[in-house]
């Protein structure tokens, strides 16, 4: 499980790093990058909730599937706060690379879901 993650944490990061070098020859690198730090933030807390869900399902498979929960609703909103915080600071006009290069690399967690019938699996 945790490996499959890596696998999606390298595909992401490269995704993002590519929209990011694409917007720095646009000129706008500072809120391409902001959204690539925000796209950082979800996977690495979701790879940590993973890890303890996994832990924690050993045990007890609903407190693991609790955790999961939990954390949907706290990536959710903490994502919300760091949208909100990025775009309040930048320019109007540098809204939009924040938003596709955070977009961007969500849709490389797709090749994390390839060939599962569930996101624990």
């Amino acid at each position: 499980m945790i490996k499959n993650l890596d696998t999606a944490y390298k595909v992401q990061g490269i995704i993002g790093i590519l929209v990011v070098v694409f917007y720095t020859t646009q000129g706008q690198a500072l809120a391409s990058g902001y959204g690539f730090f925000v796209g950082l933030v979800n996977i690495a807390m979701l790879q940590w909730t993973f890890a303890r869900a996994n832990k924690k399902a050993a045990e007890d498979p609903k407190a693991g599937m609790l955790i999961l929960y939990t954390s949907a609703v706290i990536r959710f909103i903490l994502l919300a706060v760091l949208f909100v915080l990025g775009l309040s600071y930048l320019d109007q006009s540098e809204a939009f690379p924040v938003i596709i290069t955070f977009v961007l690399m969500q849709i490389g967690q797709l090749f994390n879901l390839k060939g599962k019938r569930r996101l624990t699996d």
